[in-house]
């Protein structure tokens, strides 16, 4: 297989950093900050990061290379799996379990030796002048990492109505191992343990939806998981209905989901605390159970909703990740959290939908 390579004078802006990647979008032209700038936190300018010293408009075949997509480069991460390892994953594994059309694609490229470098200092630069999330700080991108992965734009068009909805959809069916009597869902009953100790530390608590309702065909249910996707920006009344039908019925009549749903069964009939953790199958399962569903909606009722999944990265069982998992599912039994039973007075009492 012939990899391309990134031209080495190709302008990036930084789009978006997560746990284990940094993502990167390219640009026609590269604007211009003098080191020792600092834009203000609410300054939504992405950041230019760029192997050239100058500005340079993208090469004719850099150009090619970049329609429609982004450039996602991994952290230096105790769990990271190879840009390699990952893009064979995604075309041995996934590509069979998912339309091409459902899925974000992944595409390898070779970087410029001096790539790395300078996408590092720039997020330290950002560190420094306090544009960078704290719970992001200290994590740099690999540098032993000889690619990069191309990766499918959901950015939304903005002149074209257009909104993007991401969200992780999580477990999809009940833990095989949650205890008889369960009350919570795998999902609520972790979001429940880790809302205790948010009160605790006096910050606020995460809500979400059930990930059953969403999955469950049932209208009432969906509609109610559909309240927590709707984007805080959109604030007319009348955009928040209109998204919200579009949303209901994508869920219902879409086979995105209730195919995610039947994967995480098959491919983990046991539980963590039973499965062979270092098999393929139950990685994939705990992949499947952590991926992201980018929804890209136009407005005024417009044309089909484009949905895709992402962040399917293969899950490595070593650096302590499988004791990891198995140590929260022990502790969401024995600490009452799937029963309601746990010794928290301030915890939410709604149930989860198990039937």
């Amino acid at each position: 297989m012939s990899i391309p390579e990134l031209p080495r004078d190709t302008p990036l802006q930084q789009l978006a950093e997560g746990a284990a990647n940094v993502v990167y979008r390219f640009v026609l032209r590269q604007p211009s900050y003098s080191n020792d700038e600092c834009v203000p936190d609410e300054d939504a300018t992405p950041r230019p990061c760029s192997t050239s010293a100058a500005a340079e408009p993208l090469t004719v075949h850099a150009a090619f290379l970049a329609v429609g997509r982004l450039l996602r480069l991994g952290k230096a991460i105790r769990s990271r799996v190879c840009n390699q390892q990952s893009h064979r994953y995604f075309h041995e594994t996934l590509e069979s379990l998912f339309p091409a059309e459902y899925l974000i694609s992944l595409d390898l490229i070779k970087l410029p030796a001096e790539l790395i470098d300078s996408c590092n200092n720039q997020l330290a630069e950002d560190e420094r002048c306090g544009r960078r999330p704290v719970k992001r700080a200290g994590c740099y991108l690999a540098r032993d990492e000889p690619y990069g992965l191309l990766i499918t734009d959901m950015t939304p068009d903005i002149d074209r109505r257009e909104v993007l909805i991401e969200f992780k959809p999580k477990w999809l069916i009940q833990s095989p191992t949650s205890p008889p009597g369960s009350r919570r869902c795998r999902t609520c009953a972790l979001k429940a343990r880790r809302n205790a100790g948010r009160r605790l530390k006096g910050r606020k608590e995460e809500i979400f939806l059930c990930p059953l309702d969403l999955a469950s065909q049932d209208i009432a249910r969906i509609e109610r998981a559909v309240g927590f996707l709707i984007p805080p920006s959109i604030t007319s009344e009348e955009h928040v209905r209109e998204l919200g039908q579009r949303l209901v019925e994508f869920l219902l009549n879409n086979p995105i989901i209730p195919r995610l749903q039947q994967l995480q069964r098959d491919f983990d009939p046991l539980g963590v605390l039973y499965a062979d953790v270092s098999s393929s199958q139950f990685l994939t399962a705990m992949t499947l159970r952590d991926c992201t569903l980018y929804l890209k909606i136009r407005q005024a009722g417009q044309g089909p909703i484009e949905a895709r999944l992402g962040d399917l990265d293969l899950k490595s069982p070593n650096e302590g990740k499988a004791e990891y998992w198995r140590a929260v599912e022990k502790e969401l039994i024995d600490g009452g959290w799937y029963t309601g039973t746990e010794d928290d007075p301030q915890a939410d009492r709604s149930w989860c939908d198990l039937t």
